[in-house]
């Protein structure tokens, strides 16, 4: 008996059902690895969170400073400071970012020697009132070196951020994830920051002492309110 074949209305009517399921499952599968990066992302916030505390202990209470000029003429970092803590060089990196700052690069580009190269890509920026200058050697000047008794509210107060950095220290967040971003607390936690675009089409966070700012940058003040870096 002859076997009856497709028609060709019929293999166009199966390619098209096709097409549509992908167009349907595609967004879900990146919705699916972007959740995925996600919580790979919250993990390493969680881990500098916790590398951060270590530190603090370990240093009578002081944060790091964020540069250490050494003798042989490379600076050592706040990044460096809290390797030892850290399970990997990795954790620095974002998997969502898929061009994370070369340290390097970001020093001698911004006229700084380079690292003394424990690591070279960062896709987290530090809160630069809670790593401060100190008082000698510092390239940006000096300011005393935060304890952790001048920080009112630990668990509001933030440390590393899913962002970027320039040569003024400024610290713009990145939202990466989903319309927000993964940031580290004082207090050991880390969790995710949801962020909105205000008027002027800038993000920003979207809640909390930091509402309204492009960074979280800065001093959470003992009433709970965003109090710059006295």
């Amino acid at each position: 008996m002859r076997r009856r074949g497709f028609t060709l209305i019929e293999l166009l009517v199966v390619i098209a059902i096709i097409a549509i399921l992908a167009a349907i499952l595609f967004p879900v599968f990146a919705q699916a690895r972007e959740s995925a990066r996600k919580t790979q992302c919250l993990s390493n916030t969680k881990q500098i969170a916790a590398a951060v505390t270590m530190y603090v202990g370990d240093n009578d209470e002081y944060f790091a400073i964020n540069l250490y000029p050494t003798a042989a003429g490379r600076v050592f970092s706040f990044y460096d400071a809290h390797l030892p803590y850290l399970k990997n060089n990795g954790v620095l990196v974002c998997p969502s970012n898929a061009q994370p700052q070369e340290f390097d690069k970001f020093t001698t580009g911004c006229g700084l020697p380079p690292g003394v190269g424990n690591f070279q890509k960062f896709s987290y920026n530090g809160n630069y009132c809670m790593f401060q200058h100190g008082e000698t050697g510092n390239p940006f000047g000096k300011r005393p070196v935060r304890h952790m008794a001048n920080v009112p509210l630990p668990a509001e107060q933030t440390i590393f951020f899913d962002g970027t950095v320039d040569c003024a220290l400024n610290s713009p967040i990145a939202a990466r994830h989903q319309q927000g971003l993964n940031a580290a607390y004082v207090d050991g936690h880390a969790k995710f920051v949801k962020t909105v675009t205000n008027a002027a089409n800038k993000t920003v966070i979207a809640s909390g002492p930091y509402a309204g700012r492009d960074s979280l940058w800065g001093l959470v003040g003992d009433d709970g309110k965003f109090a710059g870096c006295p």
